[in-house]
């Protein structure tokens, strides 16, 4: 497991939680995912990385944390749709910020990542390599918990 790699993923999540929401990510005991099993989060927001490391990357929450994330970004809704749909694009757009700094502050390797894609619903599918082991890192905040996923060739 290459920390230099990792490491920046969580640390722009955890800057990006503090600057955007002022919320106060506590990272937990990091874990091996089983991709198989079922889990418990609403709402993912995912990128393919790839370069000289391939893989993918998700941050993993419960609709409640996504919707209080919306509530502090003063952004209006009107409608339970358009409130769904602001949480998934509100989602995307905080997956893609994290994943831009945390490209940027890897220096040592090139590395790009794809648009974020935002997987939803009661224990959604994510299309893990199927050779590469997935490191868990959960977080918990006041306002809820979630989880950065990380998927490299060679872990």
């Amino acid at each position: 497991m290459d920390v230099s790699i990792i490491n920046p993923f969580l640390s722009a999540c955890e800057e990006a939680f503090a600057t955007m929401f002022n919320i106060t990510p506590q990272p937990k005991a990091p874990y091996l995912l089983d991709p198989v099993a079922g889990h418990n989060w609403e709402i993912s927001g995912l990128v393919a990385v790839s370069g000289d490391e391939t893989g993918v990357v998700a941050f993993r929450l419960h609709k409640i944390l996504a919707a209080k994330m919306l509530e502090i970004s003063g952004v209006p809704v009107d409608t339970p749709e358009e409130r769904e749909e602001m949480i998934n694009q509100l989602v995307s757009e905080f997956t893609n910020i994290i994943t831009g700094n945390a490209v940027s502050a890897i220096t040592t390797k090139n590395i790009a990542v794809s648009a974020p894609v935002v997987r939803t619903g009661e224990n959604h599918v994510i299309p893990w390599p199927r050779t590469t082991r997935v490191i868990a890192v959960p977080f918990t905040t006041r306002q809820g918990s979630f989880e950065v996923n990380i998927c490299f060739r060679g872990m």
